[in-house]
């Protein structure tokens, strides 16, 4: 009985400093989704926010320095195949949402700032959801006319890469800066993927954004390149998923840029937002975007409209787009929302619309649904 008083009081002071807590949320709606031709309705995950599960963690070291980590889970809140691999009726197998397929990293802050390593998400979501207020569902264009990786497609879109490692400068009158690296491995020239560091070809990655967060505006502007020169090709076979957890091709010599300036300011009940991305191959630019936004605020209501276009610069074509929301909270954690989305895609940019012609070159998606916070 001594021992375990001991035990317990020994575990209480070691912990004194520790905070663990588990948060995230869950969203389940009715959509309809019509493009390239087809009409598909139903119950849908995601239609507004990103479903997932957070386990976080931290600890005063003392003399200012702190430890911390986070481990995400993005889960499929409609369907249990799509959770685990398993095979659909028809005998399709669906892809996995499996545990800690989010953000998962590790670090130490203090006043020189804070230092985290692991599959760290990039500045390039920083930027993109400060420019626009869909987030990363219905209505936000993301993996339609926006990105937020170099050189993956927009159906891939990563918005973290394995083996990096971030550094965040301290906040100087609201100024703060970000400098992430993932070493590139060139070294490696064989078709068997491996998670071990250093046994597999992959693109390096070098990234940097300024960040100016003071009252009601807020900005970012993040710039990431990735290095495939001397990359072997076959390192990025489909279907072997090496390039950072996603399918990808390359030709072993190309280099990507993505340039994202996001903002937003509030004006009592009224946010403005504005994003513009520039992304190019070899310092040629393929594609630029450019999107005004605003949020307003009517007591439980947020009412939200977004409009677009993505100047296709190969060939000078362009895909617009024009977003309309409205969430409706029944209390700080629940809320009801509707979202609408249509995309004219005529740069030919969104994933699924293949054969686009000029009277059949549009994606709609509509939904409602809820999403519960704990």
């Amino acid at each position: 009985m001594k021992k375990s008083l001991v035990a317990l009081a020994t575990l209480a002071a070691t912990s004194a400093f520790a905070q663990f807590s588990i948060d995230g949320n869950m969203d389940v709606g009715i959509a309809s989704i019509k493009y390239d031709g087809h009409s598909v309705s139903g119950i849908i995950n995601n239609g507004a926010n990103t479903s997932q599960i957070n386990f976080r963690g931290a600890q005063d070291l003392g003399g200012g320095l702190k430890a911390s980590f986070r481990v995400e889970t993005d889960w499929n809140t409609v369907s249990n195949n799509g959770n685990t691999g398993a095979k659909n009726a028809d005998g399709t197998v669906a892809a996995a949402s499996s545990f800690g397929n989010g953000e998962i990293r590790t670090g130490i802050a203090g006043a020189f700032g804070a230092i985290d390593a692991g599959a760290v998400n990039n500045a390039q979501l920083t930027a993109y959801l400060t420019g626009q207020p869909f987030g990363t569902a219905i209505g936000s264009g993301f993996r339609g006319i926006y990105s937020t990786d170099a050189a993956n497609a927009m159906a891939a879109s990563p918005v973290r890469f394995d083996n990096s490692v971030r550094y965040t400068t301290p906040s100087f009158n609201g100024f703060s800066a970000t400098i992430l690296n993932v070493a590139k491995n060139s070294k490696a020239a064989t078709s068997n993927f491996s998670t071990t560091f250093g046994n597999y070809d992959y693109r390096g990655v070098s990234e940097y954004s300024l960040n100016y967060n003071v009252g009601p505006a807020n900005a970012t502007y993040a710039v990431t390149k990735q290095d495939s020169a001397g990359v072997g090709a076959t390192a990025f076979t489909a279907g072997t998923a090496p390039d950072f957890g996603t399918t990808a091709t390359t030709d072993g010599t190309a280099t990507n840029e993505l340039k994202t300036l996001g903002a937003n300011y509030t004006m009592g009940a009224l946010t403005m937002y504005f994003i513009n991305q520039k992304a190019s191959t070899n310092s040629t630019t393929t594609r630029n975007t450019t999107g005004f936004s605003a949020k307003y605020v009517m007591g439980a209501n947020s009412l939200l409209a977004s409009t677009a276009s993505a100047k296709n610069d190969a060939n000078g074509t362009k895909s617009t787009m024009t977003s309309l929301g409205l969430t409706h909270a029944l209390s700080k954690m629940t809320d009801l929302y509707a979202r609408y989305e249509n995309i004219t895609d005529d740069g030919g940019f969104v994933s699924g619309l293949t054969g686009v012609t000029s009277t059949d070159n549009k994606r709609t998606r509509t939904a409602v649904g809820i999403k519960v916070g704990f």
